[in-house]
């Protein structure tokens, strides 16, 4: 029992930080939420967007986004990230119990539980922001300790129910059942799981979509490329590490099994099935966890190796603190700090645009939209959010993309919309927001009137105080993380304002970001 709880303790230690959701989805999601709970009805067109208003969009996480909303309307949006935590480590739990009912392996938790526990619990660091997936996370969890405890069978219909309406990954569960069917009642329960799978918004194409929703994506974002293709552009990742060490104690685990002729097919398909999908994209790396990593212990079977307990708790109980007490933020340059508590970095860009009740149509990029639709909709309608299947394929590869990398583009699309605003996030990694940032501010019929960490706000409207890049000083700002202001050294830099630029990075003292975990 010590085992498990020194490794739900691991888990909890880096949970136990500064949560970004509202820079990526969640506020969307809550405004989606407000939507539904009003009308009664779940919008299956963009609705958002002037650009792509009635393009359709299926929505496969309505009922995460009804949750969402009842703790933003009552006023209790941090119980929501405990409520996360608590989902993280029962899913975690319920995946550590179930391994050990096999008798054939009941001594597996005093010798490996710790040693691989450590290499693949790491993954799951990749996926902690408070998003819908959590509860696939759950999901997956309550389905294999129900198949492998063999009951109550009956509750993976309602797992199933409930799981198409919460998140796309719903098709896990099929997976699931799948691997474990042995008997006709696992074929008719697996059969009527399918069947009640029907009862969504979208029926039929609700449950074919996770074989649809790439089809149409004419935008590319990080979390859905693979890892190979991310390490060849040199995309850095501390995460990437122990991805490939639990890849490889899962073939290791594999060749143990075949050697010692403890071979089961269950156990094998468990395993691949995690790995497959974490090959396929970076946001399924958990799946490490919630497949390969029980079938992995399985597979390596009773193997003593007890020196390694005292070792491994101890490497597990060091790294804890060094989360809980944030010197792995500090050390590491992360965005993240201690701590219970959601960080909304468009917050001062939008109080600033509806505090002086700014123009329309706005102008803004992909990774602020749904923070802007959070604050601002139905006042402001987006150019674009952070949906890409909500929106045609055409529009990225032949207005988003050009009209930000060719700024003579984006001039005829100001005079097609007439933007009056600009909220963008200057943050932007993205070739064409770097090169859209570099000719915005030097347009001088446009005027920066709002800059901060994260953000930056230009206007045609006269009246506030035009902002001068080359002026700016450290002191005119108090960020609380000095990476703040070596985000926006780098803006300064981007944009050609070097002396300004380098008393922003002198200061910010990056990381030496020697830690690779």
């Amino acid at each position: 029992m010590w085992v498990k709880a020194i490794l739900l303790f691991f888990v909890f230690s880096f949970l136990f930080r500064t949560d970004l959701s509202f820079d990526q989805d969640l506020g969307r999601h809550i405004k989606l939420g407000e939507i539904i709970w009003q009308t009664k009805q779940i919008p299956k067109v963009n609705l958002f967007s002037y650009t792509n208003p009635d393009f359709p969009f299926i929505n496969t996480h309505w009922l995460f986004e009804v949750i969402a909303y009842f703790f933003a309307a009552t006023g209790t949006l941090q119980l929501f990230l405990i409520l996360k935590i608590i989902i993280f480590l029962i899913s975690v739990w319920l995946i550590m119990k179930g391994t050990f009912f096999p008798a054939e392996i009941k001594n597996v938790k005093s010798s490996l539980l710790l040693p691989v526990g450590f290499i693949f619990f790491h993954v799951l660091r990749e996926r902690l922001e408070l998003r819908p997936e959590i509860f696939s996370f759950l999901f997956t969890a309550l389905t294999y300790y129900i198949l492998e405890r063999k009951k109550p069978l009956v509750l993976l219909r309602v797992i199933a129910l409930i799981w198409i309406n919460t998140h796309i990954s719903f098709f896990v569960g099929f997976l699931l059942q799948a691997i474990y069917l042995r008997k006709k009642l696992h074929a008719i329960i697996l059969g009527l799981s399918i069947l009640v799978s029907l009862i969504n918004p979208n029926g039929l194409s609700g449950l074919l979509y996770p074989l649809n929703v790439t089809k149409n994506y004419g935008y590319t974002i990080v979390e859905n490329q693979t890892m190979n293709l991310l390490e060849s552009i040199n995309f850095r990742d501390p995460n990437f590490l122990f991805v490939k060490l639990s890849i490889g104690l899962v073939a290791l685990s594999i060749a143990v099994a075949l050697i010692r002729k403890n071979f089961n097919i269950k156990n094998i398909l468990l395993a691949l099935s995690g790995v497959g999908l974490a090959l396929m994209n970076v946001r399924s790396f958990p799946y490490l966890v919630f497949l390969s990593f029980p079938a992995t212990l399985s597979n390596f079977g009773n193997i003593k190796l007890k020196f390694l307990i005292p070792i491994f708790a101890l490497l597990l109980t060091l790294e804890s603190f060094f989360y809980l007490n944030g010197d792995y933020y500090k050390y590491t340059g992360s965005q993240h700090q201690r701590g219970l508590r959601f960080v909304q970095s468009g917050r001062g860009a939008l109080d600033f645009v509806l505090a002086n009740d700014l123009p329309g149509p706005i102008y803004n990029n992909f990774d602020i939209g749904s923070y802007i639709i959070y604050r601002a909709y139905p006042k402001y309608q987006v150019f674009v959010d952070g949906r890409p299947e909500a929106y045609s394929a055409a529009f990225f590869t032949n207005v988003y993309i050009p009209t930000q990398s060719d700024y003579s583009k984006f001039k005829e699309l100001e005079n097609k919309w007439g933007f009056k605003t600009i909220i963008f996030s200057h943050t932007d990694q993205t070739p064409w927001g770097k090169a859209f940032l570099q000719s915005i501010v030097k347009d001088q019929e446009w005027r920066i009137v709002y800059i901060d960490d994260f953000m930056i706000v230009l206007t045609k409207e006269e009246g506030l105080p035009q902002i001068n890049l080359g002026a700016l000083s450290p002191n005119q700002f108090k960020f609380e993380d000095p990476l703040s202001y070596l985000q926006l050294g780098i803006f300064l830099y981007q944009t050609g304002n070097i002396d300004a630029a380098s008393q922003f990075i002198s200061i910010s003292n990056p990381p030496s970001q020697k830690f690779f975990w």
